[in-house]
């Protein structure tokens, strides 16, 4: 996948230089225009776009999975033709009668000296229920299927998913449930041949774990080559942070990616990083002195009001990465000063300093498509997956990820309540191709898990706060082999003593 690797006059291997590709056809839905972007659309074209996307493919998956039933169910092409005691299959957009989540109706009614309680982690309940809903009109899931579906682990539904439900129309209007049906994995993609075509893989909903696993035979790389070529991975720098080990922890990690830290297998294996991808909260909000909370009428101190600069310490990190010949991908997240709304836009390149010194940082947007070395990454900043969390009893971030995968979307939860821009003729979050690499920053812990068939799986990584874990994460191009290295730094005593006043207050 990668040129084979010249030395240097020391006889230290230079990195290797694989191809790139930022994916036009893929990522240009996620690159809104400023001159024409307008937030007057409604939200319910991107529903109705979703539907007529998504519903031949849930259909065509429909018919094969119950084809042999008993009776030949027929599929009804609306909701409202459903006849009562008759076996059938429907079609729809899922939505959740939630009474825990947030009501912005409820907000604006609540008399204003009130104070707003406490945003929930999670809006699951006994009490929510569940419907299945077109262009027709909407009918309300029961039944035992439907109950297993919404507690068991690695399961589970959320709105904005489009479904097929096997079942029948009871005597009170509701539809009892007896089997469900998702639009499954989608095709790979094939970046030789472009979006527009397929991989030769079937995308069977068959799961695999294995780590190490190589998919091409043995661990040499394509060209003979007995070396892997590698993309680190990294979420959560949060640099500026007021916790000194925080930038500490950058250091390091900068220090083993030039090759200047560890010993000599460490400088060989930061040699062998082909490129870096930042997933979302590269920066951290800055946060004023404690002196200087108060507003001074007549302040002609030259103290600043920050006693930080993310943007500049950022750069700083950056340029002395990129001065080793390391490409670096930055992708924005919650708490990065990109906007709230979806699909969070590039970061200007000039935050990071002039042109001559940013040579080889790609700004994308979040989400984002890229191409390394013969593998598609779907690049995410973990919002969508923090949202979908609240629908679910399950705190398996893992199994979440798969889901959205068999949901052949990214952010289902979007609009209802996951800020996204209004659409009005199109929902980019659908996954029409499944990538080799699924990134999705900013979660709890790392994750990992190979999902698809032998021949071509996927391969979901979900990566924790760098500045609260140390984890950096390595996928190979060649195997998808997946790895982490861990950076920590020793206590400080301020954070001790900090720590014990904590307790003792307790």
């Amino acid at each position: 996948m990668a040129e084979p690797l010249p030395e240097s006059a020391g006889g230290r291997p230079m990195r290797p230089h694989p191809s790139y590709s930022t994916l036009q056809e893929l990522t240009k839905p996620f690159i809104l225009d400023s001159n024409h972007r307008s937030y007057k659309h409604q939200y319910a074209n991107i529903y109705f776009v979703r539907l007529v996307e998504l519903r031949p493919v849930v259909e065509e998956k429909a018919n094969e999975r119950w084809k042999s039933v008993r009776g030949k169910p027929p599929l009804l092409p609306r909701i409202l033709n459903l006849t009562r005691s008759q076996l059938c299959y429907i079609v729809g957009t899922v939505y959740l009668d939630m009474p825990l989540k947030p009501n912005v109706l409820e907000d604006m009614a609540r008399d204003q000296w009130l104070a707003p309680p406490a945003p929930r982690t999670k809006f699951f309940s006994a009490q929510d229920a569940v419907h299945l809903e077109d262009e027709s009109g909407r009918v309300r899931l029961v039944g035992e299927k439907i109950r297993r579906e919404r507690d068991r682990q690695g399961g589970g539904l959320v709105t904005g998913v489009i479904m097929a439900a096997l079942g029948m129309e009871t005597s009170s209007g509701d539809f009892e449930v007896i089997d469900l049906c998702f639009a499954g994995l989608p095709d790979k993609l094939d970046v030789q041949a472009g979006p527009s075509s397929k991989a030769n893989g079937k995308g069977k909903e068959k799961a695999t774990g294995d780590e190490g696993v190589d998919m091409t035979g043995n661990g040499a790389d394509v060209d003979g080559s007995d070396e892997k070529t590698w993309v680190a991975l990294v979420s959560g720098l949060s640099v500026g942070a007021q916790e000194a080990p925080a930038d500490l922890k950058c250091e390091l990690l900068v220090e083993w990616l030039m090759g200047e830290g560890g010993g000599i297998s460490d400088q060989l294996d930061g040699g062998r990083i082909a490129r870096l991808i930042l997933a979302g909260n590269s920066l951290t909000t800055p946060v004023r002195g404690e002196d200087d909370k108060e507003i001074k009428r007549f302040n002609n101190s030259n103290k600043p009001l920050f006693p930080n600069h993310p943007t500049k310490t950022l750069s700083t990190l950056l340029e002395d990465l990129l001065s080793s010949s390391l490409p670096i991908n930055i992708i924005p997240g919650p708490s990065d000063p990109a906007g709230a709304t979806l699909p969070q836009q590039a970061l200007p390149k000039v935050m990071f300093g002039t042109k001559d010194k940013t040579v080889g940082l790609e700004s994308g947007t979040n989400p984002s498509w890229l191409e390394i070395g013969g593998r598609s990454f779907l690049n995410t900043g973990g919002q969508t997956l923090d949202d979908i969390s609240k629908y679910l009893p399950s705190d398996s971030r893992l199994a979440m990820a798969r889901r959205t995968l068999e949901w052949r979307h990214i952010a289902p939860t979007a609009p209802d309540t996951l800020w996204i821009y209004p659409f009005p003729d199109a929902d980019p979050f659908i996954i029409k191709h499944r990538p080799d690499v699924y990134v999705i920053g900013n979660q709890p812990e790392f994750e990992t898990a190979l999902v698809g068939d032998s021949d071509t799986p996927t391969r979901i990584i979900l990566l924790p706060s760098f500045a609260q874990t140390g984890v950096l994460a390595l996928v190979c191009l060649e195997t998808l082999e997946c790895k982490t290295i861990n950076f920590e730094v020793p206590t400080w005593i301020g954070d001790e003593v900090k720590n014990e006043e904590d307790v003792k207050m307790e």
